[in-house]
């Protein structure tokens, strides 16, 4: 898994939305993505009367969102929102590192 900044033309772009999923991003269809720019292209919040709800709302708008032509993190994030302890919140500030040293196959 890389997470170094991925240019190139957005060929097609669709952000999930409903109950409880906001997206904050300036994407669209069309859009070519300079070699200089945020690595943050959007980022979408999810909201939910407990950590429960938010990791599916999460699971489910990720689902949803799609951005085609340029390489994406949206599978990483996946994976991470399945992962029994990030479910659990058995987490420490080394979880990042571990989750991804259990995770040998490409994120």
């Amino acid at each position: 898994m890389t997470f170094a900044p991925w240019p190139g033309k957005v060929t097609d772009f669709h952000q999930p939305g409903g109950l409880g999923v906001r997206v904050d991003s300036m994407l669209y269809s069309g859009y070519t993505v300079p070699s200089m720019y945020d690595s943050l292209l959007a980022k979408v919040i999810v909201y939910g009367d407990d950590r429960a709800e938010c990791i599916v709302r999460m699971q489910r708008a990720l689902r949803e969102m799609k951005v085609d032509g340029i390489r994406t993190n949206i599978e990483f994030h996946l994976r991470l929102l399945a992962d029994e302890d990030f479910r659990t919140a058995n987490i420490s500030t080394r979880f990042l590192d571990e989750f991804i040293g259990r995770n040998k196959a490409p994120l």
